[in-house]
């Protein structure tokens, strides 16, 4: 069977499971780097402050996957963009739209006493039971490319509607830019396969692991969940519980779907 086909074939129980746990799922999500077989979305909001998590799977047709496995390892956290967000990169491309004057009052929005005001929308990731390094295959490959994409990709959506907005109305928009500062998007990376999940050397099978990578330059972490197709519905079910809770006891409730694109 194709793998392309094999894919699709994964796609759909995945997309019927998550539109289960209550998530908005669209097929063949593309970004800079590609597409995702699936991407799923969610909003919650406390007061200003608005998070939506963004689900971006991809599917893997191999047989069988075998990770070296990791024992012990950092604390996680989920991926985020915020416009507002304090990166040297992001600061200047705003700095070369909007000029300095008005990016400090960005800031000063988005940073009041110096705590950031997306701090709360900040949740831990669902724990993993088992870690392992991440092989190089497409759908992980893929899967890991697709988060720094996805971010300069919202960076650039914002960034064009500032532009537009500073065209016509200084004020009014820097007033959007301000709104913005309350708003982040937490970005979760996952691949269904339909192969067995063992790590090596203990030789254990997996419902599903967190598989790391690991940077030679800055030695910054970057993770995905690897997951059987198997199992794919009951991981949906707990992700989505423990995101429901995480965010309940931060004094956020479940919002409607955004109508910014």
């Amino acid at each position: 069977m194709p793998a392309s086909i094999a894919d699709d074939l994964l796609a759909s129980p995945g997309a019927a499971a998550l539109t289960a746990a209550g998530w908005r799922v669209m097929y063949a999500a593309t970004h800079s780097a590609g597409v995702a077989d699936l991407a799923a979305e969610r909003r919650w909001s406390s007061g200003k402050l608005t998070a939506r998590v963004r689900l971006v799977v991809h599917c893997d047709s191999s047989d069988r996957l075998l990770f070296p496995a990791i024992y012990g390892g950092g604390a996680d956290a989920l991926p985020f963009y915020s416009l507002a967000e304090d990166e040297p990169r992001q600061r200047r491309a705003l700095t070369l739209l909007a000029g300095p004057e008005l990016v400090e009052q960005l800031q000063a929005k988005a940073y009041p006493r110096d705590v950031a005001l997306i701090r709360r929308a900040h949740i831990d990731p669902l724990p993993a039971r088992a870690r392992a390094a991440a092989i190089s295959a497409a759908a992980i490959d893929d899967a890991f490319l697709a988060v720094e994409a996805i971010r300069g990709d919202l960076l650039a959506h914002d960034l064009d509607i500032a532009r537009d907005d500073l065209e016509l109305d200084r004020d009014a928009a820097a007033q959007t830019m301000f709104e913005a500062a309350a708003r982040c998007d937490l970005l979760h990376p996952i691949v269904i396969t339909r192969a067995e999940i063992w790590t090596v050397p203990d030789r254990k099978r997996h419902p599903w692991l967190r598989a790391e990578r690991c940077a030679i330059a800055g030695h910054e972490r970057a993770w995905i969940d690897v997951v059987n197709a198997e199992a794919f519905e009951s991981y949906a079910q707990a992700l989505t519980r423990h995101i429901s809770a995480a965010f309940r006891k931060r004094r956020f409730a479940p919002a409607d779907a955004s109508s910014r694109s």
